[in-house]
């Protein structure tokens, strides 16, 4: 019988993917019904780097099976709160656990976690085997597909093992508040209270956002300015489908941490003479920071004479607004919008150059 902190570990990791697929259940019928062909061509390819790197002199082939594996662990990465959850650390730091046995729980997690990407890699070698390019060496590129498998499990096991180590943040003792206060009005405050109670939640406390946020404003500054660069030799295409997607995304995912964020202030504001109505809205005209400043980067940068770059403009702006403006919806209707919106933009940005 194993150790019951792998048992408990184990559970732990059922219980989050579980939580996972329940929370994606409601969006995989439209994701399906609109980038089915997309997926499939995905999974398909999905082992295509393995195999090319088979091909060639080991340095080349050592690093595209590093670079690889690296990319494949980190859907790990970003459900590593869910894997191993603050509070479990917290605990686990008091428990006379040994090493061998946390690295032994952490190794069962990161097998239950790549087993599916084991699937897909199956299923894209049975494909590449069937269809039998000239280039394709079977036996080095199926030895070299397991050995970024196995890399992406030993990087999965690192995170684990580095997530459990990380000490906890240490709490700063609250300033003397002043003797009295005087209430005053919310809109002069909107930024101070905005950067207290947003910007800096989303930056501490284990909390993603702020770097989530970070690395989809780059890519979209980056796609729309190389979209619009005159001479590029990238396809146009391309390019603008990456830009709408980034830019929509980029919204999207701001509000919903801002609207969690709230409904995390929702009971501790109820005491406080401030409205926290008028707050969420200044919260979520915030969000739309990002997006409007690649929406400027492309006016600015771009070539708007004809009437499509003007709509698309037009579009991306509204499309921002309907995600933040709304204020309940379904999580399935709310994935139909950004999905909706996303092939709306592509539809006319690829009208823009022709």
């Amino acid at each position: 019988m194993g150790h019951r902190y792998v048992a408990f570990r184990i559970r732990l990791t059922g219980h989050a993917l579980r939580e996972l697929a329940a929370s994606l259940k409601s969006s995989a019928e439209i994701i399906l019904l609109l980038a089915g062909p997309g997926l499939l061509g995905l999974l398909a390819c999905i082992a295509l780097p393995p195999l090319y790197a088979a091909t060639l002199a080991w340095p080349s082939a050592l690093a595209w099976l590093l670079a690889h594996a690296v990319a494949m662990s980190l859907p790990a990465w970003l459900l590593r709160k869910r894997l191993l959850p603050l509070d479990v650390t917290r605990w686990l730091h008091a428990l006379p656990i040994a090493r061998a046995v946390q690295l032994k729980a952490d190794a069962a997690v990161a097998a239950i976690v790549l087993a599916p990407l084991g699937g897909a890699y199956a299923i894209s070698l049975t494909i590449w085997l069937v269809q039998s390019p000239p280039w394709l060496r079977a036996l080095p590129g199926g030895l070299a597909t397991l050995a970024s498998l196995g890399i992406s499990w030993l990087c999965v096991i690192a995170m684990l093992g580095w997530r459990a180590r990380a000490r906890m943040p240490r709490l700063r003792r609250p300033r003397p508040g002043p003797a009295s206060y005087r209430v005053r009005s919310m809109r002069p405050r909107a930024l101070l209270f905005w950067h207290r109670l947003f910007w800096l939640p989303f930056w501490r406390c284990d909390s993603r956002v702020g770097w989530q946020q970070s690395v989809l404003l780059l890519p979209a500054a980056g796609s729309a300015l190389a979209w619009m660069a005159p001479g590029t030799t990238l396809p146009r295409a391309a390019l603008g489908a990456c830009t709408s997607l980034m830019l929509i995304v980029l919204t999207e995912r701001g509000d919903h941490a801002v609207r969690e964020q709230i409904a995390l202030l929702a009971p501790v504001m109820a005491g406080w003479p401030r409205s926290l109505r008028q707050l969420s809205w200044w919260a979520r005209a915030f969000a739309l920071l990002p997006a409007l400043g690649v929406l400027i980067l492309l006016g600015r940068h771009g070539h708007w004479q004809r009437g499509a770059g003007l709509l698309y403009l037009v579009l991306a702006a509204l499309g921002a607004l309907l995600l933040v403006g709304m204020p309940r919806y379904t999580a399935r209707a709310r994935v139909g919008c950004v999905i909706l919106s996303i092939v709306i933009l592509t539809a006319v940005g690829s009208e823009i150059w022709n």
